[in-house]
């Protein structure tokens, strides 16, 4: 069950984030304060990305998952061969920024050195935020609040990432982001503008749904290392971006924030009254399969899993 258009109205949140039978978490938050920080960040992408391309090449995306990645160069969908969209079907049609928790003032380019305080604020404003839904994650569980909390200590080394995106005007036949689950435990998306284009797979109807944009909400969705910390009852929420009639020819930005674990703390599922016997058989569905590519009872580090997934989308 996706929960499309479940929402909040309380500056606190709702501490019950999990239905009885969901397998994965797509939400759309209100009141979450970040409002006015959000529309100044869209003002600073804007004027990023109008920079001539070879400007924004002098900071490129490093082996640390730090900097500019240019138009196609990022592969999303790893399970998908060129051939299988078709010879002429460009995919993931958009340029992005990416800023860790480690990135510093004199990391990046002019423009966002200019508006780094803002950044700085918006960056730790978002991970507060998903330490909150983190919490209520954990109190829906029934085992200690701070269990995932810990295991996210910003002052610790780990893949927390702001991410800002910009996708140009392009053909209806293109994919703007390729099909893809996110590497982290909560992910934060902020739209703008009201541009639609992002898309959730319901594994249940093998269906494809637009989420509608809601500039002042934040979308969240679960990511691989809360699949495995659940041992495969919460999944990895499955998305894309397409292109759609009325936006292909129009400039889509948004910005997102990728809560993602401490490099050195272990996957191990969780003991918790949803799973059966504190851990349930994990039947792998085929996404799985293909993010998941090793032994089940194999518990691997959260940076041993970031890096097989930055692998596979930089070949």
């Amino acid at each position: 069950m996706i929960l499309k258009g479940r929402e909040s109205c309380s500056p606190r949140f709702s501490p019950y984030l999990l239905p009885s039978d969901v397998p994965e978490v797509l939400t759309h938050l209100k009141n979450h304060g970040l409002n006015d920080l959000q529309s100044r960040m869209f003002t600073v992408a804007k004027e990023y990305f109008s920079l001539p391309l070879d400007e924004k090449l002098l900071y490129p995306i490093t082996k640390q998952n730090e900097g500019y990645i240019s138009l196609g160069q990022e592969k999303l969908d790893t399970a998908a061969k060129q051939n299988e969209a078709g010879p002429k079907v460009l995919i993931d049609q958009k340029e992005c920024y990416n800023i860790l928790k480690r990135t510093t003032k004199d990391d990046v380019p002019k423009i966002l050195q200019e508006n780094f305080a803002l950044i700085e604020e918006f960056r730790w404003r978002s991970y507060s935020l998903c330490m909150q839904l983190l919490k209520y994650l954990a109190i829906s569980f029934e085992i200690d609040e701070n269990y995932f909390t810990e295991k996210h200590d910003w002052s610790a080394d780990g893949g927390d990432l702001l991410r800002l995106l910009h996708y140009p005007p392009t053909d209806k036949t293109a994919i703007r982001a390729g099909m893809h689950s996110d590497y982290g435990s909560f992910t934060l998306l902020f739209q703008h503008e009201n541009e639609g284009g992002l898309q959730v797979f319901d594994r249940h109807q093998n269906e494809w749904y637009n989420v509608e944009p809601c500039e002042d909400m934040c979308v969240v969705n679960t990511g691989d290392m809360l699949e495995y910390w659940t041992n495969g009852f919460v999944k990895s929420t499955i998305h894309r971006v397409m292109p759609l009639i009325n936006n292909q020819d129009k400039d889509r930005y948004s910005i997102a924030f990728f809560s993602i674990a401490n490099n050195h703390t272990l996957l191990t599922p969780i003991k918790a009254k949803f799973l059966v016997n504190g851990y349930q058989i994990y039947q792998k569905d085929e996404h799985a399969k293909d993010v998941f590519d090793y032994e089940n009872r194999k518990v691997i580090t959260a940076g041993e899993h970031l890096q097989m997934r930055l692998n596979r989308t930089y070949k």
